[in-house]
């Protein structure tokens, strides 16, 4: 069950979501239960499951503290909830959410109701109908690096003391997020078994959002970091490509605090601001400044259209033409001298 009442409210506000849950619909079936089958339809996203989960918690809090049947709602109780939102500032950073991120959650809400109207619970969604905030699709506010930042980062990567990554771990995390351009999602996702050799070079087999997967090559510049994590990786009974020192499977908190510290010690200007997708758009910045093609980098970054890669500028891709190359050309000065050819 993906869905569960929230511990954080009164006694009353729990016990009256608990009920919620359970309670049956005139389908037959529990709240829970079409919740659970709206989110096995993304099946080919876990970033998107995972997120329209938390989105729809959050929207069932909502309508729970109010005292509101989520099943009989009408359009101005969504228009209600889409204003908090617009005016709630997150705990954590003390603004209120993105006009991207509002708009998400709207979005997220209408998908569900929609799903309802299709399973027979409800007669209409409505949310259909409810304005979302309009923002510029043409824009992105997530932070960048500049490539001597990301170079500084690299190296402090090699002999940084993280809480849980030994070393080795760490640099190449560092790595794959830098000079492939990969997905927080994708790397802690990847397993040793995605390792491989085509056409002459190391690959890594990448699993994108969307079901799409991508085989990558993985530069002759990143041969020694790969094979020094290899070598000292723990014994652990996982496939898990990455790991910690006791044999957990990487997640995406631990990568998100080490790219933080990596950004502070290369004196990037609010490291806060900076997150394991900043270093995408630092992937895409270097391919594009060294002459990678438009078409190249949008395959390699895994994007449906060349609109969504031109967003990170601040044909099948041949894996000897990969951006991977370029970049990690670019950020290393010298190559270490006991690296060796596959």
């Amino acid at each position: 069950m993906e869905i569960q009442a929230a511990g954080g409210g009164s006694a009353v506000g729990n016990r009256a979501q608990t009920e919620l849950l359970a309670a049956t619909t005139r389908t037959g079936h529990t709240l829970t239960a079409l919740i659970a089958s709206w989110l096995g339809s993304f099946t080919d996203s876990a970033d998107t499951r995972a997120a329209y989960t938390r989105d729809l918690r959050e929207y069932l809090d909502w309508c729970t503290r109010r005292d509101l049947d989520p099943l009989g709602v009408r359009l101005p109780e969504v228009q209600m909830y889409a204003a908090e939102l617009a005016a709630t500032p997150n705990p954590r950073t003390g603004k209120p959410p993105a006009a991207s991120t509002r708009a998400r959650k709207i979005a997220a809400i209408s998908s569900f109701y929609t799903h309802l109207v299709r399973a027979g619970a409800i007669d209409a969604n409505p949310a259909r109908d409810a304005s979302r905030p309009r923002y510029d699709r043409r824009h992105s506010p997530t932070a960048s690096v500049s490539a001597e930042q990301a170079s500084v980062m690299l190296t402090e990567s090699r002999t940084y003391r993280h809480r849980t990554l030994g070393p080795q771990a760490a640099a190449l995390v560092m790595a794959l997020l830098i000079d492939l351009g990969v997905r927080v999602s994708e790397l802690c996702q990847a397993d040793l078994a995605d390792l491989g050799h085509r056409e002459g070079m190391r690959v890594l087999t990448v699993r994108m959002k969307g079901g799409k997967v991508r085989t990558r090559p993985i530069p002759h510049g990143l041969h020694g970091v790969l094979d020094a994590y290899l070598q000292q990786r723990p014994d652990a009974d996982t496939d898990a490509l990455v790991i910690t020192r006791d044999g957990r499977r990487i997640n995406r908190h631990q990568v998100y605090r080490l790219v933080q510290a990596m950004a502070a010690q290369a004196g990037v200007p609010m490291p806060q601001r900076i997150t394991p997708h900043s270093m995408r758009h630092t992937f895409n910045t270097i391919a594009r400044q060294y002459g990678a093609a438009l078409e190249d980098r949008r395959d390699a970054l895994g994007h449906s259209s060349a609109a969504i890669t031109q967003l990170y500028d601040h044909v099948a891709l041949s894996l000897t033409r990969d951006p991977a190359h370029l970049v990690a050309e670019a950020t290393r000065s010298q190559p270490d001298s006991d690296e060796q050819s596959p």
